[in-house]
């Protein structure tokens, strides 16, 4: 079946080189494996200004498949008008939801259903006038081929639960959940700020860093926007480092695109390191500032803070879930190269 256009925008193509790796130990083997299942949405055919759950149960070889990430985009005219995501549970199953208050009676959208980075399905939505939000359901298989690590069957798209490596490095962080939609960057800074036993509300970076449509100088769009769009958006390493100044931390802003030892030495040196993945693929485009200044944009861009890694791969104290999590190396330089190893090391003076 051929994909709508509109979802062709949100596929995730994800490819990597290797070669950078030697330095950090053996790669997982993993191969792509088919995986199945479901995608539920409450209504297909509601009102404006409603909130729609949606459920995506994911399978391999007939058996559920936890700690896989997925998501469901709402695509009004080529663009992302609302998204959520999340990973799998026990059960193989994610609750999520989209929202139509974008949307006026007669507007049409489409439901993208994505599955460890590749379109998995999808069903179309119209907008009505007397639609409920919950009064007309619809179901549609999904499937799709995504990369499982043979050793153990775990997905790789999210590989929350890596062997046991003796030569494993640790900063040690704590686990803390963003307060609002889209303030992934500055609750990564209160886990890492953390990590040194200093507790600052994320809300106190909001007047800090400050607002600008370039996002290497400000923070883009509304921060209780919906995730994954290019409009309501985040914020950029370097317009993050000052702001620390004001807590008695200092910021590193590099950049480490194909070279895993600009994370690997940090993390070495004890420090924890924020850094911006790429979720859905180099999806990304450039724009210009008033100026003139070229900034670059990545729909399905998320921040973490990686606070160890082993042979495997990273470990990171993910703020979308409160929790921590693990990517094996291939998947991690897939996502992290797509913001061109963009991180942001973190310390006391």
């Amino acid at each position: 079946m051929r994909k709508p256009a509109a979802a062709m925008a949100v596929v995730a193509t994800l490819c990597l080189s290797l070669s950078g790796l030697a330095g950090t130990g053996a790669v997982r083997a993993a191969e792509l494996g088919h995986v199945s299942g479901w995608a539920t949405l409450g209504s297909v055919t509601p009102a404006a200004g409603c909130w729609l759950d949606a459920s995506v149960e994911v399978q391999h070889g007939g058996a559920a498949l936890s700690d896989v990430a997925v998501g469901v985009n709402l695509v009004h005219g080529g663009e992302i008008v609302s998204a959520d995501w999340g990973m799998t549970g026990g059960d193989g199953i994610a609750f999520l939801g989209v929202d139509t208050s974008w949307a006026a009676p007669g507007a049409d959208a489409w439901l993208d259903v994505v599955v460890g980075g590749e379109y998995a399905g999808g069903m179309p939505v119209s907008v009505t006038e007397a639609g409920g939000c919950t009064d007309n359901p619809d179901m549609v298989e999904i499937g799709a081929q995504i990369p499982i690590a043979g050793a153990s069957g775990t997905m790789q798209a999210w590989s929350a639960a890596p062997a046991v490596d003796s030569g494993m490095v640790d900063v040690g962080v704590p686990a803390y959940a963003q307060q609002r939609n889209l303030s992934c960057e500055y609750a990564s800074l209160v886990i890492a700020m953390g990590a040194y036993g200093v507790w600052v509300s994320e809300y106190e970076f909001d007047h800090r860093v400050g607002w600008s449509e370039n996002p290497h100088w400000g923070y883009r769009g509304d921060i209780s926007g919906w995730w994954g769009n290019t409009t309501d958006y985040g914020v950029y390493a370097a317009a993050l480092a000052p702001a620390l100044n004001d807590f008695g931390f200092w910021g590193e802003t590099f950049y480490g695109a194909g070279n895993p030892t600009a994370l690997t030495a940090r993390l070495d040196a004890g420090t924890p390191v924020l850094v911006w993945l790429g979720l859905w693929g180099d999806t990304g485009f450039y724009e210009y500032a008033g100026d003139g200044t070229p900034y670059k944009l990545v729909p399905g861009r998320h921040v973490v803070v990686a606070h160890g890694y082993d042979s495997g791969g990273v470990y990171f104290a993910d703020p979308a879930t409160g929790g921590k999590s693990y990517y094996d190396w291939s998947t991690f330089m897939t996502y992290w190269n797509v913001m061109d190893g963009m991180g942001l090391a973190v310390g006391p003076y």
